[in-house]
């Protein structure tokens, strides 16, 4: 995973390396032969830890892709780092609902007192978990060291550019006064709250429903924080199994020695556990979720500024197709970058429909016209990943049908995702998770947020799309955003910088011990305090 970048709204998953079992064990496995079975047993015997004891009533054990790469709050980005850090360990002021709106965290309600001006109003009964009360004075101190270039935190440059003070008013009340009117302020709240006492050999002092116990390699353990102010969580515990080798997930699963695996299969797994044996055991829930998986263009190049072009390959890919046989339908289709459901989502849009036809009158008005079969040539640039990999060649074969000759480059993540961020393709595919605000728009195609100052790229430019994405900035107004960001989308789609694809759906399987799990439409770990769990 890439990144979870401030405020839920910007995690890129990266279509990344592949993890697991050797070369060796890889190729044995492919074989589908009789022997698959004995083998994937032999590899849950021999892998390190051995098998693993069904978990304890007070015990709740989750599955994780991936170790965090810290859960300090303040260099946390990586997807499990976050979700960990600032859902049960540590609270933020404010947190992203079910509805995809502002809810209260640590500060009970809010007010804006100016069109720069807001001020918070914060829980009385929160306490950190050494018992000292969660005060305004924590939240000054926790904005400040963000915002400090020494402390170097990647959420300071956002917050440096937006706040000119934080101040407490007394113990339970704090103001924020921002240097310019902007509108998405409330979604750039959402970081967890440190102590001011907490000092560097406390880092994990948090006020959230768990306390941070220990941490090894494979596992993280929390404890229950008993006095939790919204009430203690229900289960005693947390364990947090990192499992990298998508098929022992899958067997650890099977087994019964994990609890719950959020967004943690593969895909074509699935649906095992909805059936026979597993289906009395599990239960797996899927709602729609934040990710939106997309095609970039390079519209510096020669070929692939042009509208027509671009247009013509959004209508001769098989979208429709990618996610019944990629995706196993587990997706949906995206006609943009706000996920369904979200209140600036353009109604009635529309993504380009497959027609091989219009596709290849488009590109003969372009001035390609074919011979001998073939058109012009272009590169289409992924990771090293396998189902990034299928997704290229299906891409590729679509594109042939049309005279399109599309080379598959594929490369280890880091070599890949340099080129992308310096311009260095004419087509590749990305994702990004937890956009929930349209202000990020103004990340993506604002024609100065071109890398490295922003993730604008695909180097779009348009003078009309930037004045909106400004006005949209700072325009408070519920109705008058909304009005913005429909027209936002429709350049968009009239432009095609990007070819929207899918929404990923969140998927959970759970096991039927465990009451009071939800998703949430980030897929992170927001229901975890509620979960109870009623036997091994």
């Amino acid at each position: 995973m890439d990144g979870y970048s401030p405020m839920i709204r910007r995690l890129e998953i990266a279509m990344g390396t592949t993890r697991g079992t050797t070369p060796v064990m890889r190729r044995w496995l492919d074989r589908r032969t009789g022997c698959a079975p004995v083998l994937a047993l032999v590899l849950l015997l021999f892998l390190p830890g051995g098998l693993w004891a069904a978990s304890d009533p007070d015990e709740l054990v989750v599955m994780l892709e991936a170790a965090p790469k810290t859960l300090d709050p303040v260099y946390a980005t990586d997807a499990y780092g976050v979700r960990i850090a600032q859902q049960l360990i540590f609270e933020p002021l404010v947190q992203l609902g079910d509805d995809l709106t502002i809810v209260p965290a640590l500060a009970e309600r809010w007010e804006r007192t100016s069109p720069t001006g807001y001020r918070f109003y914060l829980a009385r009964k929160a306490r950190f978990h050494d018992g000292s009360p969660v005060e305004a004075a924590d939240v000054v101190y926790t904005l400040e060291s963000l915002m400090d270039p020494v402390v170097a935190s990647p959420y300071g440059p956002a917050l440096r550019d937006k706040i000119a003070a934080v101040r407490a008013v007394d113990a339970h009340t704090v103001d924020f006064e921002l240097k310019a009117p902007f509108a998405a302020f409330l979604s750039e709240l959402t970081i967890p709250i440190r102590s001011r006492h907490a000092g560097k050999d406390r880092p994990l002092l948090g006020s959230g429903p768990f306390r941070f116990e220990r941490r090894s390699p494979n596992e993280i353990v929390l404890v229950r924080n008993p006095d939790f102010h919204r009430g203690p969580a229900g289960v005693e515990r947390i364990v947090f199994k990192v499992v990298k080798d998508e098929n022992t997930r899958v067997l650890k699963l099977r087994k019964g020695s994990i609890d719950l695996a959020i967004n943690a299969l593969p895909l074509d797994k699935v649906a095992q556990f909805r059936q026979g044996k597993l289906g009395e055991r599990f239960t797996v829930l899927e709602a729609p979720g934040l990710s939106y998986q997309y095609l970039g263009f390079n519209l510096q190049d020669p070929i692939l500024s042009n509208p027509l072009v671009r247009r013509a390959i959004a209508h001769a890919i098989d979208v429709d197709t990618l996610i019944t046989h990629r995706q196993k339908g587990h997706s949906q289709r995206a006609t943009g970058l706000l996920p369904p459901g979200s209140p600036f989502e353009l109604s009635g849009a529309e993504s380009p429909p497959y027609d091989p036809a219009l596709a290849a009158s488009l590109l003969d008005e372009a001035g390609y016209a074919a011979i001998n079969g073939s058109r012009f040539k272009i590169s289409y640039k992924t990771s090293t990943d396998r189902s990034a990999v299928i997704q290229a060649r299906v891409i590729q074969n679509d594109l042939r049908k049309v005279g399109i000759e599309m080379i598959v480059r594929s490369y280890e993540w880091g070599t890949f995702y340099e080129d992308i961020q310096k311009g260095n393709f004419q087509l590749f595919s990305l994702r990004w998770v937890g956009v929930s605000d349209p202000d990020f728009y103004y990340e993506l195609f604002h024609s100065s947020r071109h890398p490295p100052h922003g993730r604008n790229r695909v180097r779009y430019a348009n003078p009309r799309l930037d004045r909106l994405l400004e006005e949209g900035r700072t325009a408070l107004d519920e109705g008058q955003r909304r009005r913005i960001y429909y027209e936002v989308q429709r350049i968009l789609a009239r432009d095609l910088p990007y070819i929207s694809l899918w929404h990923n759906n969140n998927i959970a399987v759970v096991s039927k011990a465990l009451t009071g799990f939800r998703l949430h439409p980030t897929g992170g770990f927001h229901y975890l305090p509620r979960v109870r769990k009623t036997g091994p």
